[in-house]
């Protein structure tokens, strides 16, 4: 694999807006609502830019690197819904992980949603 750093610069800084995005939002709705938030809204965001990616071709390959791996990727997060559920009761653990499972198959939906009918496709 040939190491392209121009691509590493362009994940992280990506990755550097998608953190302090993530803390930002953490600060205003902390522990488990924060990340329920994040990641929903990731998903929604996520959705919008694949699809506009797949159907219009929008956006270059810079481009959905720095938004799909890096800010992205940087704001959305498993590993704390991970420890968060682990954390809480069991009920409160399962209810957790549906509703990030749940909102996040949503949000992905909402976001091929808005495309496709903004765009009448």
């Amino acid at each position: 694999m040939k190491i392209d750093y121009r691509t590493y610069a362009i994940i992280a800084a990506g990755g550097f807006f998608g953190a302090v995005l993530r803390w930002f939002i953490e600060e205003q709705i902390p522990s488990l609502p924060g990340t329920l938030a994040v990641n929903f809204l990731g998903c929604i965001f996520l959705g919008i830019f694949m699809y506009e990616s797949i159907y219009i071709g929008a956006y270059s390959r810079e481009t959905r690197i720095f938004f799909g791996i890096g800010l992205l990727g940087a704001f959305t997060t498993f590993s704390a819904l991970a420890v968060q559920s682990f954390e809480v009761s069991p009920p409160l653990a399962v209810a957790n992980i549906a509703a990030n499972l749940v909102l996040g198959l949503f949000g992905i939906f909402l976001g091929r949603y808005l495309i496709t009918y903004n765009r009448g496709i």
